[in-house]
């Protein structure tokens, strides 16, 4: 009688790895659960893998710095579902192994998620099926998957380079439905698109109700951004950041004006006269919008607090342009280097 093969436990997270994100790349994989020298062992274990039938892989070409490489895909079988299942690793919701191959289209769309995901892998994920589920979201809604923290969910979108216009429409049209969750999480591949993107926000006219809506570049400043400013530790990290040029700290009535934060300078002065404060590094475009609607000129000068606008040293000309009639509004710029730094500090 044959030798029943024994699986480890990190054969296991392979595999329910593999079920969350339907596709992964060999290079994926082994940079997820073999690194440190120990690639080649990884390399026989998906082959072993692959020899028991419980995945399959196919090759592709994949986008990588400008360029098109051809890799290895691995995906599920039926019988690597049905192992998954019967080990009580996932529920049995009708998925199918067909089910999980990427179109040519959604491939790369879902690669750049895969690595926005293995990027910050200490972030608890669910992938695009978890989170339609649960918000009764439509099949062919854009969403890509969510990140949770404690308070709820931030749900994911990516814009490609060469997003078309009514792509974007349909995602600003799928944030602006009302949803309980904590915010949304959305990335460009090119500056282009990105400023694409924020236009069509303000000509659509889009409201989240108060929810946040973080637009960012698919890279190392946005990813860094995300995990120590918005998801891990936000506020405390941007009281790091910013502790040269006051003490950040919350507002108590959140909701009167829009207003998350305020500012108290380093040298002493009347708690009243500490500036509101809109942070524009995280990406929250809509909040400027927002604030300078209910907190115009004249109700500044009756509150005695002025608003501190805080945003990239590169975007100071394009906001005071912006913002000349706002006379109650002052700017503050923050270097890229300042960030970079910080994050260095913080260990990633």
């Amino acid at each position: 009688m044959p030798k029943q093969r024994e699986w480890t436990e990190r054969d296991v997270q392979m595999l329910r790895e593999m079920y969350r994100l339907r596709e992964m790349t060999k290079e994926q994989l082994l940079r997820r659960y073999f690194s440190g020298g120990k690639e080649g062992y990884g390399s026989k274990r998906l082959h072993v893998l692959k020899q028991e039938g419980l995945v399959i892989s196919e090759v592709h070409g994949a986008r990588k710095n400008g360029r098109m490489l051809r890799t290895a895909y691995y995906r599920l079988t039926e019988q690597g579902l049905r192992f998954l299942r019967e080990r009580g690793v996932i529920e049995d919701c009708g998925d199918r192994a067909r089910d999980l191959k990427w179109s040519t289209k959604q491939r790369e769309l879902m690669l750049d998620m895969n690595e926005l995901h293995l990027s910050m892998p200490d972030i608890a994920f669910s992938d695009s099926r978890a989170i339609k589920r649960k918000y009764s979201m439509n099949r062919g809604d854009r969403v890509v998957g969510g990140f949770n923290v404690g308070e709820g969910d931030y749900l994911v979108y990516l814009l490609t380079a060469n997003a078309q216009e009514d792509t974007l429409i349909k995602i600003i049209e799928e944030i602006r439905k009302p949803k309980p969750i904590q915010g949304h999480l959305v990335y460009a591949k090119s500056s282009a698109v990105k400023r694409h993107f924020e236009r069509l926000c303000e000509q659509q006219k889009l409201v989240t109700g108060g929810v946040p809506m973080h637009v960012l570049s698919l890279d190392a400043l946005g990813v860094g951004i995300t995990r120590h400013y918005i998801l891990l530790n936000g506020y405390s990290h941007l009281q790091e950041l910013l502790a040269d040029h006051g003490k950040l700290s919350r507002v108590k009535d959140r909701s009167k004006y829009g207003f998350w934060y305020g500012m108290r300078p380093l040298t002493s002065i009347e708690a009243a006269a500490a500036p509101y404060v809109i942070e524009l590094l995280t990406g929250n475009i809509l909040m400027l919008k927002r604030c300078l609607s209910a907190y115009n000129r004249d109700r500044s000068e009756r509150e005695g607090r002025r608003i501190l606008l805080i945003c990239w040293d590169t975007e100071i000309e394009l906001y005071r342009q912006e913002l000349i009639m706002h006379t109650h509004i002052d700017l503050l710029g923050i270097p890229r280097s300042a960030v970079e730094s910080h994050f260095k500090r913080l260990g990633g």
